[in-house]
């Protein structure tokens, strides 16, 4: 994985800069990077007769005069000689008599497409301008040549309108994307990227948009990329305000929204020292993609599942199986329980009640092989082992991700899953996910070998982390790995900024979900999680199902021979193997 860093000057599309035979979907074109260009430049000018503006075909701008003005998204195409041009007519009509204090492009920073953004209605005299950076862009608006880094322009004494930069531009080319991606999530190591900015000047030369510290996800860039077909590598321009940055990572997703990533890397946006980013100038990354894994085997590595299992309940006995929609997601009990009994989130038209044999509650805790397959329902609490399927779940429909996958025999399938088959984990493979080894960069000159886990708190819930294969912990050097000794899951604490960037990397979260017996309800921040191998104890009398289990001291128990009785009501955390 090697990092070429490369400073290149940024200069708008106009005519007389470079003509439209040199560049690639002229159509799309908004911005072009110049080698040998390093000054702001005027991308174009209303006229000071008719108020008409010079612009290239698909872009959009909103001229402030007296109130904000939108141009047409669309015009003639530039037919080599002349840009398009844009008429602000009828109620949009910009003239002499009420010629605009300044303007702004792309227009979707003060406009939502419908309506101006609020806090945004401001003009030249209140020295102040408040603008929103989009959170995710379309692969269109930001490959090759194209992006949609913002400008701002003001009246000139000859009535022109001279547009110049209000960002910096990081140009990233990232190789080994893989066919399946559908997104692309950029996160800047605690700076904030997108939202809302606000100018203390509305003065081109003056005027910048500036990063400061991340608050949420307020680091983080989606880029959407429905239309990769082939295994290839990727060129996208984002625009960055302003300010100091260090690591960048940069993670790709097998679906539009939620899930896991599949890809990732993390890198310097600057080989040696800090970049203190310009609106004159950008920089350029290459980085290449690694697969996330967790290896179970010498020859086996697998993905999880994006979260919990969960089962929403149906009064005729059907209901919806599902994976919880974060991975620090569970339900604990029912509503009089008790606040510890709780979980930490709500679902909305049901009762969360896993002590209850009810058909229409929600639950994340399961008897063992409660698929619903031969009437082994999920819904089932029953105290007696018999009650339960006596034999191994591993390739069969009584594995929950067998029987409910998108090639499963059940006609519910989890809504959530994609079109994986999944599975779950063999007592075996717990034990060697548990007992990984890496090596993990806990300072920039020294390397340690460390176990791949740590027990941990996750916005505010207790559980352990498993980092996949290939970590690198030179970020986050106050990480105790393994098992903690009997200090609980307080040695690593993650707030809700960290663990995007966590989870962006691959790492895996299984809350301490507690477990249930029959009715009753176990709240000692246990954490229980089913494998399908099912073990002959007391001479044979009794089986019982493989499991990975961690107690409310942060310890992990790793023995490939754990086990529980099967009428525990446990968590099932699904995987799927990697091909």
């Amino acid at each position: 994985m090697i990092l070429a860093v490369g400073l290149v000057g940024l200069t708008a599309c106009q005519e007389g800069v470079l003509s439209l035979d040199e560049l690639e979907n002229d159509n799309n074109v908004t911005y072009i990077l110049a080698n040998e260009e390093s000054s702001a430049n005027t991308k174009a000018s209303i006229s000071g007769s008719d108020a008409s503006f010079t612009w290239n075909t698909k872009d959009q701008i909103a001229v402030y005069a007296g109130g904000y003005k939108i141009s047409d998204a669309l015009g003639s195409a530039f037919d080599g000689t002349n840009a398009a041009t844009f008429a602000f007519s009828g109620s949009n009509a910009v003239t002499e008599a009420n010629r605009a204090d300044f303007a702004i492009f792309p227009a979707s920073l003060v406009w939502d497409g419908s309506a101006i953004r609020p806090n945004s209605a401001t003009n030249h005299a209140s020295d102040k301008l408040t603008l929103t950076l989009p959170d995710s862009y379309t692969l269109e608006q930001v490959q090759n040549e194209v992006s949609p880094c913002p400008m701002i322009a003001t009246n000139t004494p000859d009535g022109d309108l001279s547009f110049k930069y209000l960002c910096a531009l990081l140009r990233v080319t990232v190789s080994n994307v893989p066919a399946t991606t559908r997104r692309l999530v950029f996160v800047f190591n605690g700076k904030k990227v997108q939202g809302e900015f606000t100018l203390t000047s509305v003065d081109p030369g003056n005027s910048s948009i500036e990063t400061v510290a991340a608050e949420g996800t307020n680091n983080t860039i989606t880029v959407l990329t429905p239309g990769i077909k082939t295994v290839s590598s990727l060129t996208v321009n984002l625009p960055l305000p302003t300010g100091k940055y260090d690591y960048i990572t940069i993670s790709a997703y097998d679906r539009t929204e939620g899930g896991l990533p599949i890809y990732t890397a993390t890198r310097l946006v600057k080989s040696s020292g800090i970049w203190e980013s310009s609106r004159l100038s950008s920089r350029k990354i290459s980085t290449t993609l690694s697969q996330i894994s967790f290896s179970v085997s010498s020859t086996k590595k697998v993905l999880f599942a994006p979260g919990n299992l969960q089962y929403l309940g149906k009064s005729d006995g059907t209901g919806t199986w599902r994976f919880a929609e974060h991975q620090y997601d569970f339900m604990g009990d029912g509503p009089n329980s008790g606040t510890d009994y709780q979980g930490n989130v709500t679902v909305s038209g049901f009762t969360k009640y896993n002590a209850s044999a009810d058909k229409d509650v929600a639950r994340d805790l399961f008897g063992w092989g409660t698929s619903g397959y031969n009437n082994k329902y999920p819904y089932i609490t029953s105290k007696s082992s018999g009650s339960y399927y006596s034999g191994s779940l591993n390739g069969t429909d009584y594995d929950w991700g067998v029987y409910h996958s998108a090639t499963g025999n059940s006609d519910e399938k989890i809504i959530n899953g994609g079109d994986y088959s999944w599975r779950l984990f063999t007592a075996e493979e717990w034990s060697n996910i548990i007992a990984r080894q890496g090596r993990v960069y806990t300072r920039t000159d020294y390397k340690e070998t460390k176990s791949l886990f740590a027990p941990a708190t996750v916005m505010g819930v207790k559980g352990i982390i498993l980092f996949p294969d290939n970590w690198d912990g030179a970020l986050y050097t106050s990480i105790k790995y393994g098992n903690s000794n009997g200090s609980g899951y307080t040695s690593t604490i993650c707030d809700a900024e960290k663990w995007t960037v966590f989870e962006n990397q691959g790492c895996v979260f299984l809350p301490a979900a507690h477990v249930r017996s029959g009715n009753e309800m176990d709240y000692l921040n246990n954490g229980h999680y089913w494998a399908g191998t099912v073990f002959s104890v007391l001479n044979n009398t009794e089986f019982r199902g493989g499991s990975l289990d961690f107690g409310k001291t942060g310890t992990v128990t790793t023995s490939s021979t754990n086990n529980s009785v099967r009428r525990l009501g446990q968590s099932v955390r699904l995987i799927r193997d990697v091909e």
